[in-house]
């Protein structure tokens, strides 16, 4: 008898929960959306060189699926929805590309699917406000202020070649990969020098209603005391479009532990131009962290910038094709450092071609290389990495958008 109850119970259950999805489906509309990164990658180290093929670029710019739905409030102006992001990405890879020079390309066995984001909003003449696992308003804050669109070959973070071992070092180096020259205090263990408020976090967003043409603000607040407000500011004024992105945010959970400090705070700014006439465009990205009560020698205040110029043109009849170079440098990142650490300079520079084939299609060829400049107060620590040898690489990738 109880068998049949607790059967019952489930069926009933069952068509209560269809009935719903049914009716939501009625007035909901679902859009599938994302893109396909995939690239061809050669390097060389100093030391070691291969060629393999892998996932180009980090989490957010890497292969992603995005399902969102919409509905209207009945009886009001209001509209509510939700947003769910996948990632498709090499079981061998960390999220942000090669874990190391062994690990790198993966066994070919296949890939995981992991969740990047998942949220539902409710938006009106007042603003919108979106809970869950989402994007942050200092999210991309100094990385999307890029009206060239060409954001797949060279971008601010140091999303490539981070987990590489850097050659030449000596016996006691204690920061060995790339990315510990490249560490962010508001999100301790992330090696990527720009952007380091830069990850999906579960929490509460605000975007308040437009206030002037052009004029974007949003606060957050994540889990763990993290609070965050960003302004974006879009323009065109005689054909030069200009977009400026500015953001802080204040971590005081774990902010800044990577250096023995108890928060850490985060100011970047981006700005971008470019000209429709001439196809002529640049972007400049800069961020300062700092922390507070961090140990003494310690990486506890750092600045990094990017910068970007080229040109954009229809030349040919398949699609615009970019011709751009960069330049970017990531001071003092060095986190806890040690051995005698007492300054670091990781820089980065590259050019880049890419061919549009319509909206959906773009195939590009990058150049970068990374070179380590390490200031000591010790000869042991000048020892340990003077030597350093610079990594070249070139790849060969592809996007599609759907």
């Amino acid at each position: 008898m109880k068998n049949s109850i607790g059967s019952a119970k489930k069926i009933a259950i069952s068509i209560m929960a269809l009935g719903f999805s049914q009716a939501a489906l009625s007035e909901s509309n679902l859009n599938i959306s994302g893109w396909v990164n995939e690239g061809m990658v050669y390097y060389d180290d100093g030391v070691d060189s291969d060629t393999f093929q892998t996932t180009d670029n980090g989490t957010t710019l890497n292969s992603r699926i995005t399902f969102s739905a919409s509905a209207d409030v009945p009886n009001t102006s209001m509209k509510a929805g939700m947003e769910i992001i996948l990632e498709p990405n090499q079981s061998s890879e960390t999220p942000l590309l090669f874990s190391s020079q062994s690990a790198s390309g993966g066994s070919g066995a296949g890939d995981t699917i992991g969740t990047l984001g998942k949220s539902i909003y409710l938006e009106g003449s007042w603003g919108k406000v979106t809970m869950g696992l989402q994007s942050m308003p200092t999210d991309n804050i100094a990385v999307l202020a890029d009206p060239s669109g060409t954001l797949w070959t060279q971008i601010s973070p140091l999303f490539r070649f981070n987990g590489f071992t850097i050659q030449g070092l000596g016996a006691g180096a204690t920061n060995t990969v790339w990315g510990s020259f490249a560490q962010c205090l508001a999100t301790p263990g992330l090696g990527i020098g720009i952007d380091c408020n830069g990850i999906y976090r579960k929490g509460f967003r605000y975007d308040l209603p437009q206030l002037a043409e052009g004029l974007n603000i949003a606060v957050g607040f994540a889990n763990d005391e993290i609070y965050d407000i960003a302004a974006k500011y879009t323009t065109d004024v005689s054909g030069l479009k200009v977009m400026l992105h500015g953001g802080y945010a204040i971590n005081v959970g774990n902010g800044g532990a990577n250096v023995g400090g108890s928060q850490s705070e985060t100011f970047q700014v981006q700005v971008g131009v470019m000209d429709a006439g001439t196809g002529l465009f640049g972007t400049l990205a800069y961020q300062n962290e700092s922390s507070d009560d961090a140990a003494a020698n310690s990486g506890d205040d750092t600045d990094a910038y990017h910068l970007k110029f080229g040109i954009k043109k229809k030349w040919i009849d398949l699609g615009d094709t970019a011709i751009s170079v960069q330049y970017a440098s990531y001071k003092d990142q060095f986190g806890m450092g040690g051995g005698g650490i007492t300054g670091s300079d990781l820089t980065r520079s590259g050019v880049a071609l890419n061919q549009n084939f319509g909206p959906s299609l773009v195939v590009y060829l990058t150049y970068e290389k990374l070179s380590l400049d390490v200031d000591c107060n010790s000869a042991a620590c000048s020892a340990a990495y003077d030597g350093a040898k610079d990594l070249d690489s070139v790849i060969l990738g592809g996007t599609f958008f759907f």
